[in-house]
C-alpha cells in the first residue's frame, strides 16, 4: 500500500510540474506577445514616422549591354513618385572598410571583392595628398554635404575627402555633379579615370541609385552592406560545402522556378526595356515567401550537416541584422523623411521582418508605385520624368 501510495505522490508531483513547464511556457510566450503589442501601440502613437521602402534587385552588375536612365526609366519613374528623402544601397560603410582594413586576415577577401585593390590604393594616395586620415577625411565631408550648393573647386575637394575617406558612393555621385571642365584638374588622372569607369556601372548602385539621387537632387547615398560577420565563416562553409555539394535539395533549388525565373524575366526586361515584371516578381510577396520556402529552408530542413547549415543561417542573420542597424542609422538621420533600401532581393524578406518591429518605422511596398497613375487623360504621365533633362 505504502509503495502505491508513493507512486501516486510521485505521478501527481510529475503532473504539476509539467502543468508549472506548460504555465510558464504559456506565460512566457503571453508576456513576448504583450511586450510585442506594446511596442507596436507605442510605435503607432508616433506623431513622425519614417517611411521605409525595401527595394529588392537583381544585381545588375553581370549584364553586358549597357543600361541607363532611359533604358530603366520604367523602373525609375515610379521610384522617383515616391519620392524619397534618403536612399540606402548595398555597399559597405568606410567605417566598416577601415575596421576590416586593420582586422582579421579573413576580411581580406571582402576587401578585395566589395571594394577592390584599386580604390583602396586611391584612397591611400589621397590620404597621403590631402594629409589626412581616413577618419579625419570623413569629418572634414560633413561640413561641405551640408552646404547648399558648392563651386566646382569645392566639389573636387569633396570627391577627393570621400574616396580618402572609403566613401565611394558618395565620391560616385558627386562627380556625376561634377563641372568637369572647371574643376576636374584638381583631381588625380587615376582617380578621375576610376570614378568614370564606375559611372558607367551596370550596378543597381549607380544606375538606379545615383540616377534617382541625381533626379532628386540628393547630395548623398548610404551605404548600409555588412560583411563583419566574415571573420567566421570560412570555417563553417568548409564544414558545410561537402553535403551542400552532395545535396539533391541543393541540386534541385539550382534548377527551379525560384533561381530561374528571374533571369527570364531580365532577359525579357533588355528585350522590352520594360523592367517592371522583374522588379514587381521579386517585391511580391509570392517571392519573398520562396525565399524562405526553398533557399533557406534547404539549411534549416533538408539533407545538409545540420550544425554547419545553422551556423550558415546565424552568419546570414548577423548580416542582416546588421545591415538593419545600418538602415536605422538612415533612419536617424532622416526622421519623418522617406527612406529607399536597394539591395539584392533575398535580403528584403529578413530586413523587413527586423524592421518592421522598428518604433516611428513604417514600412511601404514598392508595388504601391508600380502601378502607373493616369493623368486626366487617362494616359501614363512617363514624359513627365525625364533623367537626362535634369541631370
Amino acid at each position: 500500500m505504502a509503495t502505491k501510495v508513493l507512486l501516486l505522490l510521485a505521478c501527481l508531483a510529475a503532473s504539476s510540474i509539467a502543468q508549472v513547464h506548460a504555465t510558464a511556457t504559456e506565460a512566457a510566450a503571453l508576456g513576448t506577445e504583450s511586450t510585442k503589442s506594446a511596442l507596436q501601440q507605442l510605435s503607432a502613437k508616433s506623431k513622425l514616422q519614417t517611411q521605409v521602402m525595401v527595394l529588392g534587385s537583381l544585381h545588375l552588375s553581370n549584364i553586358k549591354q549597357q543600361l541607363d536612365s532611359c533604358s530603366l526609366s520604367s523602373i525609375l519613374e515610379p521610384l522617383s513618385r515616391y519620392q524619397p528623402t534618403a536612399i540606402a544601397v548595398e555597399s559597405l560603410r568606410p567605417q566598416d572598410i577601415a575596421t576590416m582594413i586593420n582586422g582579421s586576415g579573413e576580411y581580406q577577401t571582402v576587401l578585395d571583392h566589395f571594394v577592390g585593390q584599386r580604390f583602396l590604393a586611391l584612397a591611400i594616395k589621397e590620404q597621403q595628398e590631402l594629409r589626412l586620415s581616413a577618419q579625419k577625411a570623413l569629418e572634414s565631408l560633413e561640413p561641405l554635404l551640408d552646404e547648399t550648393s558648392l563651386e566646382p573647386v569645392q566639389r573636387a575637394r569633396l570627391i577627393k575627402l570621400a574616396a580618402a575617406a572609403y566613401h565611394k558612393e558618395i565620391a560616385l555621385l558627386h562627380w556625376h555633379y561634377l563641372d568637369k571642365t572647371a574643376a576636374s584638374p584638381t583631381i588625380s588622372t587615376e582617380l578621375q579615370h576610376y570614378l568614370e569607369q564606375l559611372a558607367a556601372s551596370n550596378n543597381e548602385k549607380n544606375t538606379l541609385g545615383n540616377n534617382l539621387a541625381m533626379a532628386l537632387k540628393l547630395k548623398r547615398i548610404y551605404p548600409i552592406d555588412d560583411h563583419l560577420d566574415k571573420d567566421l565563416y570560412r570555417p563553417i562553409e568548409a564544414r558545410l560545402l561537402e553535403s551542400y555539394n552532395q545535396s539533391p535539395h541543393a541540386a534541385a533549388l539550382a534548377k527551379s522556378d525560384y533561381i530561374n525565373k528571374p533571369q527570364r524575366l531580365k532577359t525579357e526586361a533588355l528585350e522590352t526595356g520594360n523592367w517592371l515584371p522583374l522588379f514587381s516578381w521579386l517585391n511580391s510577396q509570392e517571392y519573398q515567401r520562396a525565399v524562405i520556402d526553398q533557399e533557406w529552408n534547404l539549411f534549416i530542413d533538408k539533407d545538409l550537416t545540420q550544425d554547419a547549415a545553422l551556423s550558415r543561417v546565424a552568419l546570414w542573420e548577423i548580416r542582416n541584422l546588421n545591415m538593419s542597424s545600418h538602415i536605422m542609422r538612415v533612419v536617424a538621420a532622416n526622421p519623418g523623411g522617406r527612406v529607399l533600401v536597394i539591395v539584392g532581393a533575398s535580403h528584403k524578406v529578413f530586413l523587413e521582418q527586423y524592421l518592421a518591429n522598428m518604433l516611428g518605422v513604417k514600412l511601404i511596398q514598392p508595388q504601391q508605385y508600380f502601378a502607373a497613375p493616369k493623368t486626366s487623360k487617362g494616359q501614363s504621365p512617363q514624359h513627365l520624368f525625364s533623367y537626362k533633362e535634369q541631370r
